[in-house]
């Protein structure tokens, strides 16, 4: 899981910009406070990407700017693996 630093400082997820948050973020389904990041899950990753890249495409498409739509849309790291019980970020050790 994230630490609650990774999540403000990297992933971005309190941001009032919502296009700058991590696109690769994902809630735990039993614990709403525990965030994982799916970026090293390749079918995760793959689906995320193209999901984004079409939403981006359409909002071209509609003369729309993407960024100002309040989804997320950032690559904010290089990504950890999904460890529900360790957590994982920039101020954790190894």
């Amino acid at each position: 899981m994230l630490s609650q630093k990774q999540l403000q400082d990297v992933c971005l997820i309190y941001s009032p910009d919502g296009s700058s948050r991590c696109r690769y973020l994902s809630e735990d389904r039993q614990d709403f406070n525990k965030h994982y990041c799916v970026k090293h899950k390749k079918k995760e990753k793959d689906k995320i990407d193209i999901r984004v890249d079409q939403f981006i495409k359409d909002c071209k498409t509609k003369g729309m700017d993407p960024y100002s739509q309040g989804i997320p849309l950032g690559d904010n790291c290089s990504g950890y693996p999904v460890l529900k019980h360790t957590a994982q970020g920039y101020d954790v050790d190894d």
